[in-house]
């Protein structure tokens, strides 16, 4: 009989292909893979794209966001936590978007800067009317992100400790929306935001040429989905610092420096 860890990995690369991801990605992204290999003892990738987000969320739910943006603050000490409203589709225009926490006897507005970007207090009174996130735009057509930016990078300077913290928002708001068996196999794995198993690509904002990861000396060429829209930074490896620093060079820009001299 196999040992209870490789039976319960060989669950879940059995039920991989049925996994509906906890993460799913940002609008007009295409979908497309690149795989990283899981390591012993079983060999498997499990791709979180492709899969409808969420509608807005139950205002108790996005509280989730906040508990762990406290609970892991320490991946982006400087960074503020902010969400971000976003189009599901590219015909989705963002004109003209607000956002509102809404419940019977109850409606407060959220102000939307102009990158789309909002903050959420937290509000006794949304929490006991249990009052939903509502945008004017239709229903399917908007999600949410968390968006935590460290001050002072360039726009195309992502820093990992940052979308490290991303995920585990993420994680928190949308893994109870999972069915029970698919959550749980995401828990065996070690979760979206810290197993090999399970690639978390980000979205470049147009075609991607390279995507360059430096800590100190130390750099490497990230992968890159097949349709180069999306990226797989290393959220799980340990030995990549969270004040690592991934530069992200566009299809007709400079292209990314030949130096990176290791690989994931």
């Amino acid at each position: 009989m196999l040992p209870a860890r490789l039976a319960n990995l060989a669950l879940l690369a059995l039920s991989a292909s049925c996994l509906t991801p906890a993460l799913a990605q940002d609008a007009g992204a295409p979908a497309g893979s690149s795989s990283e290999s899981a390591g012993e003892p079983v060999a498997l990738a499990v791709d979180v794209h492709g899969t409808r987000d969420p509608d807005l969320l139950p205002y108790r739910t996005m509280l989730k966001g906040l508990d762990a943006y406290a609970d892991h603050q320490r991946l982006a000490p400087a960074a503020p936590l902010r969400f971000r409203l976003l189009a599901a589709t590219p015909a989705t225009s963002m004109a003209g978007a607000t956002l509102r926490l809404e419940a019977d006897n109850l409606s407060i507005a959220i102000p939307l800067a102009a990158d789309g970007t909002f903050t959420l207090a937290r509000d006794k009174t949304a929490f006991d009317a249990n009052a939903d996130l509502i945008s004017n735009k239709k229903r399917s057509t908007v999600r949410w992100r968390p968006s935590i930016v460290t001050p002072g990078l360039p726009p195309n300077v992502r820093r990992l400790g940052d979308l490290r913290l991303e995920c585990e928002i993420r994680w928190a708001v949308e893994q109870d929306a999972l069915p029970f068996m698919r959550r749980n196999l995401f828990k065996l794995a070690g979760g979206p935001c810290h197993s090999a198993m399970i690639n978390v690509p980000y979205p470049g904002t147009r075609t991607l040429a390279g995507v360059l990861a430096q800590s100190g000396e130390r750099s490497a060429r990230l992968p890159l989905t097949d349709d180069r829209s999306r990226y797989l930074p290393p959220l799980h490896d340990n030995s990549w610092n969270d004040d690592t620093l991934l530069t992200i060079s566009y299809a007709g820009d400079e292209p990314v420096p030949e130096q990176a001299l290791q690989t994931l």
